[in-house]
């Protein structure tokens, strides 16, 4: 999460077309939102590295820079409940099968809004949420609700894959479709991946921009990018699945950026579509 940097300081069918509606019975959102709400909660009762280990899964990873154990990160740090670190979930969707799901949201140390944090969580045999990903890239926190208004629940998929194996390969296609049209035009290549209610953080200097501005932030995208996914998984049911790996482009006067990336994928109605991207800040 942007939480932890600020501590430290596919086939693809057309344009899209209508979004995914949420199933009249099968599991909500509101679990994720629940299970992000008593991570936050337990963030303040607890301090910051006994309520990340207490809500992380054993394999859960985090950026620094690139994909580490979170478990062998925070096992490291000293036990404190200082600084004051606060965050609260926006928007959160699940997979139709209810095993997968993404809490996106603001976050504050001291007081003092930073920028988004993304979580993916995955529930065990046990019926327990766990996060499995945590990080966060720059966005405009100042305007965001306070944590006391209910998070937008996003839409569940109507329908899946025949396996997450096979859900998994259709988005690496699909992530292997982006990185080879965003070598020669980035926005273009976003825009024929991104749902129509995509939400986006990072890179550095989008700090001005909200997290749902989609255009605008396709508009700040390099003209090129290099992309190679490392990684992800995919939801039981095969309709939700979050990938990261590896981004790269030229910055002012040419200087070299490098950095990694989160991504969501759903099915959604006209094809797999990008619901979610960080390109990651945490050091």
């Amino acid at each position: 999460m942007l939480k932890t940097v600020l501590i430290a300081c596919a086939l693809l069918v057309a344009t899209p077309t209508s979004a995914a509606q949420p199933s009249s019975s099968g599991p909500s959102p509101a679990e994720i939102e629940k299970a992000e709400r008593a991570f936050a909660a337990d963030g303040l009762a607890l301090g910051i590295r006994d309520s990340f280990l207490a809500h992380m899964a054993d394999d859960a990873i985090v950026f620094r820079p690139g994909p580490v154990s979170a478990k062998a990160l925070y096992e490291k740090r000293p036990s404190s409940k200082t600084p004051k670190l606060e965050w609260w979930p926006q928007k959160v969707v699940i997979a139709r099968s209810g095993d997968l799901g993404l809490s996106v949201g603001p976050s504050a140390v001291n007081g003092q809004r930073g920028g988004y944090y993304a979580t993916i969580w995955r529930k065990g045999p046990d019926g327990r949420w766990k996060w499995i990903y945590d990080g966060g890239a720059e966005a405009d926190a100042a305007r965001a609700p306070d944590a006391s208004t209910p998070a937008i629940q996003g839409p569940t998929a109507t329908r899946g894959s025949r396996s997450p194996a096979d859900a998994l390969a259709v988005v690496r296609s699909a992530e292997n479709g982006l990185a080879k049209a965003a070598i020669d035009d980035a926005p273009k290549a976003y825009r024929a991946v991104l749902a129509s209610d995509a939400w986006l953080t990072g890179p550095n200097g989008t700090e001005d921009l909200k997290p749902s501005d989609r255009d605008g932030r396709i508009a700040r995208r390099p003209p090129r990018m290099t992309i190679r996914m490392d990684g992800g998984g995919a939801s039981a049911a095969g309709d939700f699945v979050w990938t990261h790996g590896t981004a790269a482009w030229s910055g002012p006067s040419d200087t070299p950026v490098n950095t990694h990336y989160m991504h969501v994928w759903q099915r959604r109605a006209e094809g797999w579509r990008l619901i979610f991207e960080t390109l990651n800040t945490d050091k």
